[in-house]
């Protein structure tokens, strides 16, 4: 895999400025419409979608150029369905914040409750040791689940758990280095958006989405034979590809 090609290949293409800026808007627009409720999962969806055309046209082409902003219509589905996807893999944190974040939120209604007091500080700290494992756990299995989803454009296919970790067991290398650069790049990125009067934030996050869908279309590209038919393959030609 080029890592440093999914870094720079942005802005090798003559259309990078105007792309990024689309990109952002978009984001921007569905924080500014925050309070319809629909307008940010809307924006979300449709980078999303963007994103996933990437990984296709890289994982056909290593040497693909940035897609056009078209057939939105189609982009937004299939953002939508990864965005559902990504949902329910953090359901189990979710779920467990209930049972053991409802005793801190008691505490503060009756803090004269020693006992509640104290079942707060253990739940919540016991939460943030959880979720912290559980992001490490959510940041391997994403690229695998990404991929998987989009290569095979069925929905089905981002709970194929055997499939899923048949890649991450097959490539853990280069999933391990894709989440590491990812993490630490949109780490760096928001602090840079942060310098640009904070607005900038949600244009280089959005170049942060354009490298990791670089990244994982070569991931794909190892783990799927290039085909036309991309639905046909099947996990099973993880070890054929690397």
């Amino acid at each position: 895999m080029d890592y440093g090609k999914a870094i720079t290949y942005v802005f090798q293409d003559k259309n990078w400025l105007a792309t990024i800026l689309v990109g952002g808007g978009i984001s921007l627009l569905g924080l500014f419409f925050f309070w319809t409720i629909i307008g940010p999962f809307l924006a979300y969806a449709l980078v999303l979608g963007y994103m996933m055309q990437l990984i296709r046209d890289v994982q056909r082409d290593p040497d693909a150029t940035l897609p056009p902003w078209d057939n939105w219509g189609k982009k937004l589905g299939d953002g939508f369905k990864l965005m559902v996807a990504q949902f329910f893999w953090q359901l189990p944190l979710i779920l467990l914040a209930i049972p053991m974040l409802t005793p801190m939120v008691l505490s503060a209604i009756y803090p004269d409750s020693d006992v509640l007091v104290v079942f707060g500080f253990v739940g919540y700290f016991s939460f943030l040791c959880f979720s912290f494992i559980y992001s490490i756990f959510f940041l391997i299995v994403q690229p695998a689940l990404v991929i998987n989803l989009t290569v095979h454009n069925q929905f089905a296919k981002a709970f194929d758990i055997a499939g899923i970790f048949a890649i991450i067991r097959e490539h853990l290398g280069e999933v391990l280095i894709i989440a590491l650069l990812t993490f630490g790049l949109g780490y760096f990125a928001s602090w840079i958006g942060m310098l640009l009067l904070l607005i900038g934030v949600v244009f280089t996050s959005f170049w942060v989405m354009l490298v990791q869908g670089h990244l994982y279309g070569q991931l794909a590209r190892l783990v799927f034979p290039s085909s036309p038919t991309t639905t046909s393959l099947t996990p099973s030609s993880t070890t054929e590809a690397s």
